[in-house]
Parts: C-alpha cells; sequence; structure tokens
C-alpha cells in the first residue's frame, strides 16, 4: 500500500513498462454534481465556446433540483421533454470558475452520460458503470467488482487517494476499493484541505465534495440558496491550499460534473453505445450523455477551448498518461482522447487568484472567435453497450436499470424567488 504522507515534493519515479515518471506531477480531480454547458458557461461564448444561454442570465443558481434519470434524458434526446431551460450568470454567480475557464483550457465538447449521478461517477474513475440509475446513497447497496485507476495506480507504485463525500459515495461501491490495503487511501471530507495544507497530498487525487457543498440543486423541501456558492468557494479554496503550499508547478487540475441534472442543452453529442429500454428495444443513446464542463488548469495548462470530443473516460486516460500508467484493460478507456496534449512543460502559467480576493475577468478577445466544430468521433458508433470487464469471474452484462417510461416526466416548478434572478 503507498503511504498516506506522499509529499507533494516528493523526489524519485517508478518504472512501469520499462518508463519512468515524473515524480513531481501530480493530478487532482474535482466532481461536482448536475451541471450543463449551456447552463453553466455562457460567457465563454466570447472566447470562441459552443455555448448558447438559455434564455436571461440568472444572478443566482435556481434552488430546485429537475428530474434528471434515465428517463427524463431519454425523453430529452427524443425531443419530447424540454428540460429545464435556464442559464445562470457565471461571472456573477461562479467567478473562479469563470476565470479559470478563460484563462486555462475549456472542454465545450465534454460529454457525461445519458442519465443521472452514479453512472458519470464511476465512468470517470472506473471506465465502466454497472448501472444507469442512482442506488441507495445510504444503508445496504451494491458492490461490483470492476478495476479502477486507483487499483492501477497501486499497482503501478502511483501514490493516490481517494476523497468521497460523507456516505463515502461513489467508491464504496467498488469492492477494490474496500479491501483492507486500500482503505488507508481512502479519505473523508475535510481530509483533502488539511492534507494539501501539510503539504501531504499523494500524486492522484479525486474529491467529492459533501453534500451542501457538491453545487447539487436542493432536494425538495431544503432551503440552501447559496449552495451553488458553497460549492464554488470549497473548490476555491482547496485549490488555494495546493498553490499554498507550494504545488502549483507540479500540479494539473480537472474540475468537472458528473451528469447533466436536467439542464437543456443545444449540442447533441455522439451516439456512442446504447442501451435497450421499453422504448427501444433495439437500444437507445447511453453514451454520450449531454455535455457537461470541464476546466483543466495549472501552470502547465495552454490557454483555450478545446472542441474535440471526450467522455470522462478521457479522465482516466488522461492519468494514465501522465503517469505512464500500463493498459487499464478496458477499451472504452484505453481508446479514449487524452487530455495531456493540452500540457506544455515550458508553460509556467499564472496563480489563481487567492481564495476570497477580487477577481479581474481576462478580457475576451476581440474578433469574437466562432465556435469550432469537433471532428467526428473516431470510433465505432451505435454499438450495444458491452459487458463490463471484472477483477475476476465472469464478465458483468450491461446495465438493464435505467427505466424508460412511456410519457416524459413534469419540470420542477419554477419557486417564487427565480424571477428574483434575472
Amino acid at each position: 500500500m503507498i503511504a498516506r504522507g506522499a509529499y507533494l515534493g516528493d523526489a524519485g519515479g517508478a518504472v512501469v513498462a520499462g518508463r519512468t515518471t515524473t515524480a513531481t506531477s501530480r493530478l487532482v480531480v474535482f466532481i461536482q454534481e448536475n451541471k450543463t454547458v449551456d447552463f453553466m458557461f455562457p460567457s465563454l461564448a466570447k472566447w470562441g465556446a459552443d455555448v448558447v444561454p438559455n434564455g436571461p442570465l440568472l444572478k443566482a443558481a435556481p434552488v430546485f433540483d429537475q428530474p434528471h434519470d434515465r428517463n427524463a434524458w431519454v425523453h430529452f434526446a427524443m425531443g419530447d421533454y424540454p428540460a429545464m431551460q435556464l442559464s445562470i450568470d457565471d461571472v456573477a454567480v461562479v467567478p473562479y470558475y469563470s476565470w479559470l475557464a478563460k484563462t486555462f483550457t475549456f472542454c465545450d465538447h465534454h460529454f457525461c452520460t445519458g442519465t443521472n449521478s452514479t453512472a458519470g461517477h464511476l465512468l470517470a474513475f472506473a471506465g465502466q458503470t454497472p448501472t444507469f440509475k442512482n442506488p441507495s446513497f445510504t444503508g445496504t447497496h451494491p458492490v461490483w467488482d470492476i478495476p479502477t485507476l486507483f487499483g492501477l495506480a497501486e499497482r503501478s507504485g502511483v501514490s493516490w487517494g481517494a476523497f468521497p463525500d460523507q456516505d463515502r459515495f461513489p467508491v464504496k461501491f467498488i469492492a477494490e476499493l474496500n479491501q483492507p490495503q486500500m482503505s488507508g487511501n481512502i479519505h473523508g471530507p475535510g481530509d483533502f484541505l488539511r492534507m494539501a495544507e501539510a503539504k501531504a497530498l499523494p500524486r492522484l487525487c479525486y474529491v467529492w465534495s459533501p453534500q451542501g457543498f457538491d453545487e447539487h440543486p436542493p432536494f425538495a423541501k431544503v432551503k440552501d440558496p447559496d449552495y451553488q456558492t458553497k460549492g464554488h468557494d470549497l473548490i476555491w479554496q482547496e485549490v488555494d491550499a495546493v498553490v499554498r503550499a507550494g504545488g502549483w508547478s507540479d500540479t494539473t487540475f480537472i474540475l468537472t460534473y458528473d451528469d447533466w441534472g436536467g439542464y437543456a442543452d443545444h449540442v447533441e453529442t455522439p451516439n456512442i453505445e446504447t442501451l435497450p429500454d421499453a422504448l427501444h428495444p433495439n437500444g437507445f443513446q447511453a453514451i454520450g450523455g449531454s455535455r457537461v464542463p470541464l476546466i483543466m488548469f495549472g501552470a502547465n495548462v495552454k490557454q483555450g477551448v478545446d472542441n474535440q470530443w471526450r467522455s470522462h473516460a478521457s479522465i482516466i486516460k488522461t492519468a494514465m498518461d501522465m503517469f505512464r500508467l500500463p493498459s487499464f484493460g478496458v477499451p472504452r478507456v484505453d481508446s479514449a482522447p487524452s487530455l495531456v496534449g493540452r500540457l506544455d512543460s515550458s508553460l509556467q502559467r499564472p496563480k489563481p487568484p487567492k481564495f476570497r480576493a477580487r477577481i479581474t475577468q481576462p478580457k475576451a478577445p476581440s474578433p469574437t472567435p466562432k465556435p469550432k466544430r469537433p471532428s467526428p468521433w473516431r470510433g465505432p458508433l451505435a454499438q450495444p453497450m458491452p459487458p463490463l470487464v471484472v477483477n475476476s469471474g465472469p464478465p458483468l452484462p450491461a446495465p438493464t436499470d435505467g427505466i424508460v417510461r412511456p410519457k416524459p416526466p413534469r419540470a420542477a416548478p419554477s419557486p417564487p424567488r427565480l424571477s428574483e434572478h434575472a
């Protein structure tokens, strides 16, 4: 097991398949909740991103959750459910994120799965998902024996840490992460901040914010109008802790989201993998799902809009390329387009604003760049989702639990204070 106290400045390296890794490289992945590109970053249109605002920009995030399970997404993709047509003013609501997106790399064609939370989270570190619905977040829950990026890092001598939420979501669903030899690298809420300040972060970190700080809209009867700000500020504080500890020069950060959250997005994603349902016995698009924001930032990260099609499997592939890890063994991951091309070791990009400092947004380019269409998806299209690769035993079948009903869902009603946001 890799020691918990692997320091930011560790020297040395590991040899993997005859190649020497770079011991000073570090990847920190933050995964937040429920956003589409059009909803979250309308101001990036002035930087050439393919973003179309939905209506007047909101000065605060909506305080209600929308239907966004498999049923909702399928009907949205079919065109008989409009989803929620909203966009926030990212400069006002998430100014730190907005600054990062404009100063570093903003991926405007990154997509999740066509359903809600759990599938997107699993795809981001396991490259597969046995489910297209949310299992129980507390109490009894399934555990699947599928490989993970963390297991690959462990076997390759790369220090790692998973920082799940207060209920150990989503790592609790994975058998290898419940093993005693791995549990020392599973941390709790607040540990990332403490370890960053102590210069004790491992080289690979995945960070999930606890409930109330994950940017998930409040559930029914929960009043938390500041949920978006709280999540934004926690990520800001965590990045700032790494910077203050001297980690800016050797750390690459990725910020992305688990799923679409029930918000509309105008770009259709490629129909790569399908799953059957009651309305589509021959299969309907499951990957890709809607576009979700992805920002890559750090001292060596180029500035600009990246318009290549990418899924959450690209996050794993990026880590594999950064740390020169061997094959993952899941074709979806091993063939995924990596983001390492956005890194340039000759760069020393500016440090982000200190926590709670006043933020001045970069000046938009003039003339405004036109959005670029991504190249066609390089792999096969409209393929049935394959059985899942497992660590032992027979392969798991592709998920069949994503229920699709004949009628689309009803959107959640707009609360009275929504009109105050515009």
